[in-house]
């Protein structure tokens, strides 16, 4: 009989569709608040999380490429929307959709980021987990610089942004909550709501 008090490691934990993650962090990655949600899927207690830094949480499989990516939009207060993988204090781990707000002073200045989490879709799962592996070997052997180019070279090749590859990915699932998913959604007018913002409840 299996013991289930025993957790393999490196076994994925599956996210209620219907649930919202939520992280609230300074510039500096500072982390300020997480809701229930979070530390029930993490696994840790919220007082082992605020005040920790919040790329600590980022699955060793996340390339520094996408990070860099990540600091960048901050920089430039920039909504971008993601699939990535965290670790669970266990050694299981998570996908998730993300998207992130941004809060600034009256001078422009950042001062807190918000990031919503929810369950990324399971279709997207591997074409996602199979390109950051790539790109995990060219920083290896090769080096950030050229994991770069290489990203741009996949996203020119398919000829989208990276918001709306993330888009096509999600578009097709069944798997997410039931709001609608228009094929013509990723040349949506600016009085339609994006399926990013009907999936994060905006």
């Amino acid at each position: 009989m299996e013991d289930l008090n025993f957790i393999p490691i490196n076994r994925e934990v599956k996210l209620d569709m219907d649930k919202v993650m939520m992280c609230k962090y300074h510039p500096d990655g500072t982390i300020d608040y997480i809701n229930d949600f979070f530390s029930e899927i993490s696994g840790y207690e919220v007082h082992e999380v605020v005040g920790n830094n919040i790329q600590d949480y980022l699955h060793k499989d996340t390339p520094k490429t996408i990070l860099n990516l990540l600091e960048e939009t901050a920089k430039n207060k920039e909504n971008i929307h993601l699939i990535l993988k965290d670790h669970v204090k266990d050694g299981r781990y998570y996908w998730f959709l993300s998207d992130f707000e941004y809060q600034t002073e009256k001078d422009g200045r950042l001062v807190s980021i918000t990031t919503k989490r929810i369950a990324a879709p399971r279709i997207a799962i591997p074409e996602i987990d199979n390109l950051y592996k790539k790109i995990l070997k060219i920083e290896e052997h090769t080096g950030l610089d050229i994991a770069k180019t290489f990203f741009e070279g996949f996203l020119e090749e398919k000829g989208m942004s990276l918001e709306e590859y993330t888009e096509s990915l999600v578009v097709n699932s069944n798997d997410l909550p039931q709001v609608p998913h228009p094929k013509s959604s990723i040349k949506k007018s600016k009085k339609k709501k994006s399926l990013f913002a009907m999936l994060f409840k905006k």
